[in-house]
């Protein structure tokens, strides 16, 4: 009689073979280099998107029953719900626009507002995260503590999706960071001269910038204000800020190359040369060359061209829809650059009160030792909160920065005296100098902590009021602990169980 084992049960399992090293480097080389050539094209519809999924945070003021200060109940839930999940950081950024954007549209009660939430982040994982990451209605179901029935998830995601016109991609924060350290290079390989051999996976120092990135940009979907500026905005501030925190000068110094070759552009036109543009001068150092590729559109021949001659393009000025780098939506010198001082002084008003929720997610990945630490060795404690307040209701005109802000953004961002855009700034604040709580004190950019061993390539994975004074460090380095289990939340911060 033969062995019963070999006949009934399901087959073992083989374990999978390991992949190899070498030819994941070679097709993440051969990825980036494909990628180069469809840089232009995927920038222009990033714009598209940025403009068609922008939020008015006015429209939701108008809500009748949903407050501000729900929101950040809502974001604690989603993050743990995302983290649990292990979904990517694009789905955590879509699921708040498609929040955002509801109920912006839509009157949303105080009882659907977690199911609101829930059926957005089922629609963003089904958008950005592979089949086997979507949370089923089941799973949904129980971490809502079944409150809502399963019928109610689908009758919620038709109504969102109708209001949305079916319309979900977005330009989301963390494709913006993408961008930045492709066109910052923060690591060398973005120019394809590296070794073949390092194109496995992400540098220690891309790792690190995007940890600490992803940190400020979470912080941002608690407070209304964030909704004011661009996304782009939003993450190129983050992107720097991180920079900042790390010692390291790449951020800074892409945005003075991109300032350098706006006023070359605007001087330029001013002096009459009219066919020189952003797109026929030679890229800035560091920036990746934009591809030449045919055209299919081209006429060759005159008798076969019908095309109107339109005036309008000889005469308008091409620094006024200046495109380079992450700026997508263009650049628009020092208008730009103050939004960006604006958003920085926003973001150090939210670290200096974090989440319990954030502070528990990236403690292990070392975010907050080194954030932790750049707050104590510039003694921004001690800065008085009043003096951080940004308007931003007038940001579509050209906002204009404090001195105490302008200093306070130049020690937060990194920008030294040495930066072209930095010089020309401050000869507006020579007048009337004003001394902020930096001036007392001798700072350098290079002074902060860079424990770029700490973070790890797997820094994707993902309410109340602290200080950092409370978290618990392990002499400066934390290590990074195992994935977190899948687990369910048995709470819900609206709606009571029982």
């Amino acid at each position: 009689m033969p062995n019963s084992k070999h006949l009934y049960g399901p087959p073992k399992r083989v374990a999978a073979r390991p992949y190899s090293s070498k030819l994941e480097s070679f097709e993440n080389f051969r990825n980036c280099s494909i990628a180069n050539e469809y840089l232009p094209t995927i920038v222009k519809h990033m714009k598209v998107l940025e403009a068609r999924s922008s939020v008015n945070p006015s429209m939701i003021d108008l809500q009748p029953e949903v407050k501000w200060f729900m929101r950040p109940y809502l974001v604690n839930f989603i993050i743990q719900m995302h983290s649990s999940l292990k979904l990517k950081p694009q789905t955590l950024f879509l699921c708040w626009n498609i929040i955002d954007r509801y109920c912006a549209k839509r009157i949303a009660f105080k009882q659907h507002y977690q199911l609101i939430g829930c059926t957005a982040l089922w629609i963003a994982a089904k958008y950005e995260d592979k089949k086997s990451r979507v949370p089923s209605i089941g799973e949904l179901g129980m971490m809502c503590s079944n409150v809502y029935e399963e019928s109610m998830f689908r009758e919620m995601e038709v109504h969102i999706l109708s209001t949305l016109g079916w319309s979900v991609g977005h330009c989301s924060l963390e494709e913006i960071l993408q961008l930045c350290v492709k066109f910052t290079d923060p690591d060398g390989k973005e120019t394809l001269t590296r070794p073949i051999e390092q194109y496995k996976g992400n540098s220690q120092t891309v790792s690190a910038i995007l940890a600490v990135a992803r940190y400020l940009c979470e912080l941002s979907l608690y407070e209304r204000d964030y909704l004011a500026f661009p996304t782009t905005l939003v993450g190129i501030t983050a992107f720097l800020l991180s920079c900042s925190m790390l010692s390291l000068d790449c951020g800074s110094k892409c945005l003075n190359r991109i300032y350098h070759d706006y006023r070359l552009t605007k001087t330029c036109h001013s002096a009459g040369l009219r066919n020189v543009t952003p797109q026929s001068m030679p890229p800035p150092f560091g920036q990746l060359p934009t591809p030449i590729t045919p055209r299919k559109d081209i006429q060759y021949f005159d008798e076969d061209c019908d095309c109107a001659y339109d005036s309008d393009i000889e005469n308008k000025d091409p620094a006024d829809d200046f495109q380079s780098g992450p700026f997508i939506s263009g650049f628009e010198g020092f208008n730009s650059i103050n939004k960006l001082r604006s958003i920085s002084v926003l973001m150090l008003k939210s670290l200096l009160n974090p989440p319990e929720v954030l502070v528990e997610k990236y403690t292990p990945l070392g975010v907050i030792a080194v954030v932790k630490n750049f707050v104590a060795e510039n003694h921004l404690n001690d800065i008085d909160m009043k003096d951080l307040s940004v308007d931003c209701k007038t940001t579509t005109a050209i906002p204009s920065v404090s001195d105490f802000v302008f200093d306070l953004s130049n020690l937060l961002l990194n920008f030294e005296s040495n930066l072209e855009f930095v010089t020309e700034q401050a000869m507006q604040y020579i007048s009337h100098t004003y001394q902020s709580p930096m001036a007392s004190k001798s700072y350098s950019p290079f002074n902060s902590p860079s424990n770029l061993s700490s973070f790890s390539s797997a820094s994707s994975q993902t309410t109340y009021d602290s200080c950092y004074e409370e978290i618990p460090t392990k002499g400066g380095d934390v290590a990074m602990t195992d994935e977190i289990k899948r687990s369910y939340l048995n709470s819900s911060p609206f709606v009571d169980a029982n």
